[in-house]
């Protein structure tokens, strides 16, 4: 990927309306944006530039975007965030879907890939939201709350590559979806020759089903009734077997509807694995695994329970999204907006992966909070760079070499005392709208 062609696609410089679709179709082929019609200020490719500016800083406000393009990139705009918000609504969704699988793919590349076109660990996660009458409606509140004393909660399907570390958000729902629910629904965009790695929740029939149909394969963790044995079972090892699933559905399950289900078959082969865990502070654990993967000389036992293992780098990314870049909470006052701000929370991580791949080296792990701040102050280098034809592409190497020399060391675990440290705070509950309350009992 040519660089100055990606950071001018990206929006951190203002070129010609030429120049600036020729770099997005060097940079993101295929991927569609909004051509024609009126010029504007905020354009879709300067609105996703500060966009991304804001997921960099934090969740930064939009008044702090406005700020960027009048002092960073010499836009005469008014002072008010009107214009710019409008503009963000302009943004194609698809737009910012297939940046972010593109910076995926190339950060994939650049780590290597094995026989998979993707290993994706899949979970479910949950946002809080703007309390609006429209996100209402959309995702309700969490159990128990009462109307005006909660945030309505996003829930969403995440896959996160075990490879370049890239994410993507599947599909959105109410927070008491269940997990494997929103993994039929989003089983329309997987590809062939995937590997997929999860939780309990997608170990089913059904799953492994849909992942014969996709071409894709699978490594789940097995529930309690995988453990039985049955005849005509074949034992490829020790706690290795093979063994056949039968189609069995439940009169009342609306999961997949039977058009869905015509194409599955009556019977499935999956490979059944047990193992012990020893992790260190923990207490050893019997664990059972669930593969598509049945060429035990191909894929040996060790390295479906190492590809298993990994599945919790997921949770490790919803930190970063969540905590690093402060996206636990979503300010978008509707569900359009809301779903945009997703789709640049993931543009912007898979940047930072993209720069962490850039200088990747083996054995070394980079912290996402650092590039993050290195990208930040990179980016308001950038209209200066253009405005003096200095060279783009030696400025991002400059980037990636300094993320690359800002590598985290890997640390002894500290002994933990089993106590709690921090108390909550003395506040009572929210028990009315918070309109209601009086000006004294308002901090």
């Amino acid at each position: 990927m040519d660089d100055k062609a990606l950071l001018l696609s990206l929006g951190f410089a203002r070129p010609s309306a030429r120049e600036a679709m020729e770099s997005f179709k060097e940079a993101f082929p295929g991927v569609s944006t909004r051509e024609g019609g009126r010029v504007r200020a905020f354009d879709e490719r300067t609105t996703i530039g500060l966009m991304l500016g804001q997921a960099l800083g934090r969740n930064a406000p939009c008044k702090v975007a406005v700020r960027r393009a009048q002092l960073e990139l010499g836009m005469d705009v008014s002072a008010s965030t009107a214009a710019f918000c409008k503009a963000r609504g302009r943004v194609l969704p698809s737009t910012l879907e297939g940046m972010s699988e593109r910076l995926s793919a190339e950060a994939d590349a650049l780590c290597g890939l094995d026989e998979f076109t993707g290993v994706w660990a899949l979970d479910g996660t949950t946002f809080q939201a703007s309390d609006t009458e429209e996100n209402r409606k959309e995702w309700p509140y969490a159990s128990g709350q009462k109307p005006g004393c909660g945030f309505p909660v996003v829930g969403a399907m995440v896959a996160h590559s075990l490879v370049g570390k890239g994410s993507s958000v599947l599909v959105t729902a109410p927070w008491n979806a269940h997990d494997f629910r929103l993994y039929v629904e989003a089983s329309g965009r997987f590809k062939a020759g995937e590997l997929h790695v999860g939780d309990r929740a997608f170990c089913s029939f059904t799953a492994f089903a849909i992942l014969a149909e996709t071409g894709s394969d699978g490594i789940f963790r097995g529930k309690d009734w995988c453990r039985r044995r049955h005849k005509g079972d074949v034992t490829l090892g020790p706690g290795d077997r093979l063994t056949k699933w039968e189609r069995r559905w439940s009169k009342r399950s609306m999961t997949v509807p039977p058009e869905g289900r015509a194409g599955f078959p009556d019977e499935i082969t999956v490979r059944v694995i047990t193992a012990k865990i020893h992790v260190r502070g923990f207490r050893d654990e019997e664990i059972v695994v669930v593969t598509s993967l049945l060429d035990d000389k191909k894929h040996p036992k060790e390295k479906i329970l190492e590809w298993y293992l990994r599945r919790w780098e997921i949770e490790v990314s919803f930190r970063d999204m969540k905590t690093t870049l402060g996206y636990e909470f979503i300010r978008g006052r509707t569900p359009h907006i809301v779903k945009l701000e997703l789709g640049v929370l993931v543009l912007a991580y898979n940047l930072l992966r993209y720069v962490i791949a850039r200088g990747q080296a083996p054995g070394k792990r980079r912290g996402i909070a650092g590039t993050a701040a290195a990208a930040m102050s990179f980016i308001s280098t950038v209209p200066i760079l253009y405005a003096a034809r200095r060279s783009l592409a030696k400025a991002f190497a400059m980037l990636v070499e300094v993320v690359a020399a800002d590598a985290l060391e890997k640390r002894k675990r500290e002994n933990y005392v089993r106590a709690v440290k921090r108390r909550p705070k003395p506040y009572p509950l929210l028990t009315k709208p918070r309109s209601e309350y009086r000006p004294e009992e308002v901090i």
